[in-house]
């Protein structure tokens, strides 16, 4: 009987952890995000009703990480209806993801900091930039590294 209380305990933990659990791959929906604004409120991607959404993860000190970032806002501006950017930083501090919002002062791309690397741990992140784009909601394409912006612009224009 004890033996079938356990099963039955670990069965129902199991469901409870997978339940909010969506895959990375291609093809499939996306995950949740789990960060904050730089003014501490939660981003949900659920939230926002742009059709189109790119996923960027980046970190200070990584030169492609923040070679793309001025571009994306740039393409933003001219499609403020069907794409939102958002950039994910699941490696600095509070301050320094601040500074560097402060620095680049973007108009459309939206600077978040990660929750406890949740995020990061949902797309499977292990280098920066990784750049993923969603198409309603389900995952479209996985970039790992740098692109050039020709081959980004590309994908992104034949997405929207």
């Amino acid at each position: 009987m004890k033996f079938l209380c356990i099963f039955i305990a670990l069965l129902l933990f199991n469901a409870c952890s997978l339940e909010n659990k969506k895959s990375t791959k291609i093809g499939e929906v996306a995950a949740e995000i789990s960060a904050k604004n730089l003014l501490g409120d939660d981003i949900k991607l659920n939230n926002d009703k742009n059709p189109l959404k790119v996923l960027v993860f980046f970190q200070n000190g990584c030169s492609s990480c923040l070679k793309e970032l001025p571009y994306l806002d740039e393409f933003a501006q001219n499609y403020p209806d069907k794409i939102s950017i958002y950039a994910i930083n699941s490696a600095n501090d509070i301050q320094t993801i601040q500074s560097l919002a402060k620095k680049f002062d973007f108009k459309k791309v939206k600077i978040l900091k990660d929750d406890l690397k949740i995020t990061q741990d949902r797309y499977a992140i292990f280098a920066t930039p990784t750049t993923i784009i969603i198409k309603n909601g389900i995952i479209k394409d996985r970039i790992l590294g740098e692109t050039p912006w020709k081959n980004l612009k590309s994908k992104l224009i034949s997405s929207l």
